[in-house]
């Protein structure tokens, strides 16, 4: 049987998360830094944003292009290849600046979050999307390309020193994906994965955002009557009692650019 990519309950968790916290904000335009295959830009401009996306995988932006194409020809999507630090300054500074799972693969992650707040106007925000909980450090970490998971005080700790203010930092997905991780990890070490572990740092970040993985990232066609925002919607309830927990496997830190 054919797979095709559908978001595993703990990314739409995740995504209802950031639409969240993007409500709250007030945004109406962006920068996303490592957009991956397009899923959450794609879903920002859908909700009314404009938009701009970097990657550094050739790979990713090929598919993000077919993902976002509508809006890339209505011109509220620009699709760059290049990394965070290729990007040039300007003057037209966007309300948000986000990165979603990029963090933990920077080696200066403070340099990094400066370079966010730097394309924001004054008063903007910068968030950020990183791998929680120190003690879950697992299979997927060491073939994704991770330097680093992330306690709540350590991002924290990272924004200040960025001189980020305001922040706040959410555990999200609680108790969906924490109740799935150890089932993840089972599938990624009988999947094809694991030979990823003798590839370099970078070439494991370069695909981390399109791994095809049977029923993790990856679904029967029927899947999509059980995967959805409507089927779902009882865990997006559910995890906004834990938003402010320590529980998070996945973090979502933002503050307010000076």
């Amino acid at each position: 049987m054919k797979l095709v990519r559908i978001d595993p309950p703990g990314t739409f968790c995740f995504y209802e998360a950031v639409f969240d916290m993007v409500d709250r904000l007030h945004a109406r335009t962006f920068v996303e830094v490592g957009c991956g295959a397009g899923g959450l830009s794609y879903k920002l401009v859908e909700r009314g944003l404009t938009g701009v996306g970097y990657d550094f995988s050739a790979e990713a932006v090929a598919l993000a292009t077919e993902t976002l194409r509508p809006f890339i020809a209505a011109r509220r999507y620009q699709l760059i290849h290049g990394d965070v630090w290729s990007i040039a300054a300007s003057e037209e500074h966007v309300d948000l600046s986000l990165s979603m799972m990029v963090m933990e693969h920077i080696h200066d992650d403070v340099a990094f979050l400066q370079k966010l707040a730097s394309l924001v106007r004054p008063g903007g925000h910068v968030l950020v999307a990183v791998p929680g909980r120190k003690e879950k450090w697992s299979v997927e970490d060491d073939t994704v390309g991770h330097l680093r998971r992330y306690d709540r005080e350590d991002l924290i700790a990272t924004f200040a020193k960025a001189q980020i203010e305001n922040v706040e930092v959410w555990s999200v997905a609680v108790p969906t994906a924490n109740l799935l991780f150890s089932l993840g990890n089972l599938m990624i070490r009988h999947s094809a994965e694991t030979e990823k572990r003798q590839q370099s740092q970078r070439q494991q970040t370069e695909t981390s955002g399109i791994r095809e993985i049977p029923f993790k990232t990856v679904f029967p066609p029927f899947c999509k009557l059980l995967l959805n925002r409507v089927t779902l919607a009882p865990l997006f309830w559910l995890q906004r009692r834990f938003y402010h927990t320590r529980l998070g496997l996945t973090l979502l830190g933002v503050g307010t650019v000076k």
